[in-house]
């Protein structure tokens, strides 16, 4: 089973959009819990919730990184990293029991 988490909810199909290297992509995880992280970026919430003016492209980052053996580790790179980034964020979990290439 594949997983990928989106903003965006009722959707039938999933598209590729382009992704942080430029290149056209949807990103599906075999971990369900792997793709919650993926429902916020850390940087553009916050200037959306402070009306900091970005102009550029929006990079993914978010407090969260994957050991050795792909498990999930969630830090606190600064003091309620976690609680500002996910805080109020909603989303949806997909699942494709196949995916094509």
């Amino acid at each position: 089973m594949y997983y990928h988490a989106s903003p965006f909810g009722n959707t039938s199909r999933l598209e590729p959009r382009i992704s942080n290297h430029g290149i056209t992509l949807i990103y599906f995880s075999r971990k369900r819990e792997n793709v919650l992280v993926y429902l916020s970026n850390a940087v553009e919430k916050y200037c959306r919730e402070t009306g900091f003016a970005f102009d550029g492209i929006w990079q993914k980052w978010g407090p969260y990184g994957f050991d050795k053996e792909g498990r999930l580790c969630l830090e606190e790179y600064y003091p309620n990293a976690l609680e500002e980034t996910y805080s109020g964020v909603s989303g949806y979990i997909y699942s494709a029991s196949e995916i094509e290439n």
